[in-house]
């Protein structure tokens, strides 16, 4: 019953439907949209490399004066990727009409009736010889339509300053979220900058360092700038009547429907095969689905378009080449790397939000801020244990074992360095002084019993994914049958079979995870119930996943449109099996969740700590 009903659902979900999307819109068009932000209407400017202040004053036909007044972060330099608002009240409507647009460095002017080039070397302040260099067709004349260069770097500025004419520069900053427990000596440890430097460039941190606070770490040269809250800005004209979103999922459907084979038994097992390649993308949407008809009898208005990728690079190229592709708000997946790679490198064209719902390289948030990445990486899951170990076992005899291997060895030393620079922070040197390191080579659980004392609490730490040498130590370390001990181990370890269970029991294990499924839970079972009645089955993993997914984005959606930097920056949310905190991981770069979840495992259970 359970695979029939799996294959029906298979078929139905399948079939892509036709919807009728916008076309899109023309770009230049889009950029002079009107947004409503704080009760005032404005152009948004993204800036590029190559644009000034003066071009951008030229194209909108607005004072440089009164750029600098609505957008104060200018006071110190224009940098790639800022946004600027273009008050619409100090625009000069008739100059807007005629106003040039801007390629990297230069002016596009258009040629009007009655212009010379003396003409046009007094409006724009610039040489003539300057603007016959970069110009070469103006040897045959200057023509009525003709589309001319203006070098803005040539251009000699009224304020005698080269700040007006000065090409955008890289952001000199990251921005930082301020965990529980940090120090400014911890941050500047961190990011290997000064203490002076990190209060110089936020207003000297009055207030001092507040949890979920976001403060600029300078990077490049220390300036002044804005805490970052002030350019983030709710755009009411984010918020459309109805979004388009498209679901790329690995669902096999031509594969299956093409299955020809004169053996009924070899048709049977090929069609076994293509099914259990293609579930986890059944029941990530199964899930999706119940969240997508939930959000939508909270009135959103929602388009799902459903395409199957078939774990194939040349079927997802054909669909994002389709037209009505362009007009979706939001993508998800697909879910292997390379195919998310080109689906993240077309979002990012196109300027369209695209979520990655499972574990993937962190290589696909670099440069791509319309990126949010939902499985939380390893490097996160360490850090947290490294500072539940300084702020959570203080005090007690913790003890780090890994094997003699290079990926292991790298693991623990990061896992250290972070744990020293918690504990320095808290001014705590005995925290400090109480971590031992045992590098296990064979043979050398002697020289571990040594250090364990009876009468008082043991912590292991554990940092490997090694299978075998994980099962070899807590076979033997399980022999000792000491009361007082306890192991913290990585989340891979969910997944080692050949380790008996009764290990994790008695020892007292705890696992550092990004998800944590309660099905004790009133939720969770309310959910299985709902399920049910969808789809005669009780959900698994994937099915959770994509419900979590789905009522997280499509909830943003709802409540704040297209806002996602205000979303991911402001809004932390759990649902049945994971915590959404995002994160940004760079300048240019997109968001990573922070859900972390340390279990402990007693009475064949797992219970969740923190």
């Amino acid at each position: 019953m359970g695979m029939k009903k799996l294959i029906y659902i298979f078929i139905v979900v399948c079939v892509l439907p036709a919807f009728g999307f916008a076309q899109e819109k023309n770009a230049s068009k889009e950029e002079l949209q009107v947004h409503n932000i704080n009760g005032k209407e404005y152009y948004i400017h993204i800036v590029e490399a190559g644009n000034t202040l003066y071009a951008i004053s030229r194209k909108y036909a607005i004072s440089v004066d009164d750029l600098k007044k609505e957008n104060p972060r200018l006071s110190e330099a224009l940098t790639i990727g800022d946004r600027l608002m273009i008050p619409l009240n100090n625009i000069k409507v008739k100059d807007l009409k005629k106003s040039p647009e801007i390629d990297g460095n230069f002016l596009l002017h258009e040629v009007r009736n009655k212009s010379t080039l003396y003409s046009l070397a007094k409006e724009y302040n610039i040489e003539i010889n300057d603007i016959l260099a970069a110009n070469p067709a103006l040897d045959q004349g200057l023509k009525k339509g003709m589309t001319l260069k203006i070098p803005v770097a040539k251009i000699k500025s009224e304020q005698n300053t080269d700040e007006y004419i000065k090409p955008a520069e890289l952001s000199p900053y990251i921005t930082h979220k301020v965990q529980g427990k940090e120090t400014l000596y911890a941050l500047s440890k961190k990011y290997n900058v000064e203490q002076d430097s990190i209060l110089k460039v936020n207003d000297g941190l009055a207030g001092g360092l507040k949890v979920g606070q976001l403060i600029n770490i300078p990077i490049l040269k220390e300036t002044k700038k804005e805490p970052l809250e002030t350019a983030v800005v709710y755009d009411s004209n984010a918020v459309k009547q109805g979004y388009a979103l498209s679901l790329l999922l690995p669902l096999y459907v031509d594969s299956l429907e093409n299955l020809t084979d004169t053996n009924y038994h070899q048709t049977q097992k090929k069609r076994k095969k293509l099914l259990n390649k293609a579930q986890y993308g059944i029941e990530f949407y199964q899930g999706f689905k119940i969240a997508a008809d939930s959000m939508a009898k909270l009135g959103l208005n929602l388009e799902v378009r459903l395409f199957d990728t078939a774990h194939d690079t040349a079927r997802v190229n054909q669909i994002l080449k389709d037209s009505s592709f362009k007009a979706t708000d939001l993508i998800i997946g697909p879910l292997y790397l390379e195919e998310f790679m080109l689906a993240a490198d077309y979002a990012k064209r196109n300027k369209i939000n695209i979520v990655s719902p499972v574990k993937q390289s962190n290589k696909i948030l670099l440069g791509n801020n319309f990126v949010s990445k939902v499985a939380t990486s390893e490097p996160i899951r360490n850090r947290f244990l490294a500072q539940y170990m300084a702020d959570s076992l203080r005090g007690e005899q913790v003890i780090m074992v890994y094997p003699d291997n290079f990926k292991d060895r790298n693991r623990a030393k990061s896992l250290k360095q972070i744990y020293y620079d918690q504990t320095s922070a808290l001014q705590d040197t005995n925290a400090a002084g109480g971590l031992v390191e045992v590098m296990w080579m064979q043979g050398d659980f002697d020289k571990l019993k040594e250090k364990l004392i009876e009468e008082e609490m043991n912590t292991l730490i554990v940092p490997s994914d090694n299978q075998a040498f994980v099962t070899q130590f807590l076979t033997q370390l399980n022999l000792l049958e000491i009361e007082n001990i306890q192991v913290f181990g990585l989340e891979e370890w969910q997944n080692f079979q050949n380790i008996d269970v009764n290990y994790f029991q008695n020892l007292n294990v705890h696992l550092v995870v990004s998800e944590y499924i309660d099905y004790q839970s009133e939720r969770m079972q309310s959910f299985e119930r709902l399920f049910y009645r969808y789809y005669e089955l009780m959900p698994e993993k994937f099915s959770v996943l994509g419900f979590d997914v789905g009522m997280y984005y499509l909830g943003l959606l709802n409540n704040y449109g297209l806002n996602f930097e205000v979303m991911f920056l402001g809004l932390q949310e759990e649902q049945l099996g994971r915590k959404f905190e995002f994160l940004k991981t760079g300048i240019e770069s997109g968001y990573e969740n922070h859900s972390v979840y340390l279990i402990r495992y007693a009475d064949f259970q797992r219970y969740r700590v923190y």
